[in-house]
């Protein structure tokens, strides 16, 4: 059921896209992320405090480009993430505290882009992320995150079509939503490849 609803969000999102905010040379496509690694953790080190180690990740979503100049690029869109832990406690006699956590996140990037020498980009900026995993075992990761990449992409000249490779470093949050003492926090590190149609 959530992932029909996620799936029938995404359909709306894409199409509310299409038919109202296209422009000359902007671009909307889908994207697929993974093929790195992922970890959570708290900034501070706590007394008695386990590990948790990332199990992989992976996300897909819609991306839409709108061209600000030459050289700048405004990108936006939404993804659905899903993310695994394996957290292992510290050793005490008689207790060996171990189990896996999963995150679900839709998250919405706001990021810019700075194109150079025609095929490569920058790109950085924020992640509005809403948790929807409600998974016992991790902090609420709903908040305010960062997004830091380098891209190298290639426009086909024939036909309006566009890919781009986009390796990056995701943190959340920066800002949580929800009041923890010591919030834990995520990262991924991965790539993200995409497809898009330009107009």
């Amino acid at each position: 059921m959530r992932k029909s609803i996620i799936l029938t969000f995404f359909w709306c999102f894409y199409f509310s896209l299409h038919s109202q905010f296209l422009s000359d040379n902007s671009a909307i496509g889908v994207s697929f992320s993974g093929l790195g690694y992922n970890d959570a953790f708290h900034l501070v080190a706590l007394e008695g405090d386990g590990t948790f180690w990332g199990k992989g990740f992976y996300s897909f979503g819609i991306t839409y480009i709108y061209p600000l100049s030459k050289k700048f690029d405004l990108e936006t869109g939404v993804e659905y993430s899903k993310n695994a832990y394996h957290f292992s406690g510290p050793y005490y006699p008689g207790l060996n505290e171990s189990y896996d956590a999963f995150l679900s996140l839709i998250e919405i990037p706001v990021t810019a882009r700075f194109n150079f020498w025609h095929f490569f980009f920058l790109n950085g900026g924020l992640l509005v992320d809403f948790d929807v995993s409600k998974d016992k075992y991790l902090d609420n990761q709903t908040g305010i995150g960062a997004i830091l990449g380098v891209g190298a992409k290639y426009n086909f000249k024939k036909i309006p079509i566009g890919l781009f490779i986009n390796p990056f470093v995701k943190f959340r949050p920066l800002i949580p939503f929800t009041k923890e003492k010591y919030h834990l926090h995520t990262m991924d590190n991965g790539f993200r490849i995409s497809a898009v149609r330009i107009f």
